[in-house]
C-alpha cells in the first residue's frame, strides 16, 4: 500500500513553505528599499495601482483595512509617487493615480528589487514562470470558504 497523503496534509505543507518564504520576500523588499522612505506594503500598493483607482478598491484588493489605505497613501503621495484626485461622478470618493515619476518608479523597480541574489535564485527562468502562473491561479480562485477544523 502507498504512502498517501490526504490533500489536507499536501496544503498544510504548502502553506508552511509559504509562511517560510513570505517573511524572506518582506525582509528582501524591505532591504532594498531602506532608504526609499517606503515599507512592503507601500511598493506593494504602488505595484497594484493601475489607472484611476478608488482607495476603497485598492483596501479590497490588497485586503486591509481602508483607513490603513490612508496611510499607505499619504506616504506614496508625499514621496510623489501618486495623488489623489476627486472621483468624477462620487465627490465622496478619491482616486489614486501614479504620477509620472510614480510610472518611472513602478516601471523600474521590479529590476532594482529583484536583479542579483534573492531567495528565488535557484530557480530557472522557467520554473519562475512555472511558479508564478502556479501561484496567479491560486489568487484568481480567491473563493471565500469558511474555517472548519
Amino acid at each position: 500500500m502507498k504512502n498517501e497523503r490526504t490533500e489536507g496534509a499536501e496544503t498544510a505543507d504548502l502553506v508552511d513553505l509559504l509562511f517560510t518564504i513570505m517573511p524572506m520576500v518582506a525582509d528582501h523588499v524591505n532591504d532594498r528599499l531602506e532608504g526609499q522612505g517606503m515599507t512592503t506594503t507601500d511598493y506593494w500598493a504602488l505595484r497594484s495601482v493601475d489607472g484611476p483607482m478608488p482607495m476603497k478598491d485598492l483596501a479590497t484588493c490588497m485586503d486591509i483595512d481602508p483607513s490603513y489605505v490612508t496611510l499607505v497613501a499619504d506616504r506614496l503621495e508625499e514621496l510623489a509617487l501618486i495623488e489623489r484626485q476627486p472621483h468624477p461622478t462620487d465627490r465622496r470618493v478619491k482616486n489614486l493615480v501614479l504620477t509620472a515619476k510614480g510610472r518611472r518608479f513602478k516601471k523600474t523597480i521590479p529590476d532594482k528589487l529583484w536583479s542579483g541574489p534573492t531567495m528565488f535564485s535557484a530557480l530557472t527562468s522557467k520554473e519562475r514562470t512555472h511558479l508564478t502562473d502556479t501561484l496567479a491561479k491560486v489568487a484568481a480562485s480567491r473563493v471565500a470558504t469558511s474555517s472548519q477544523l
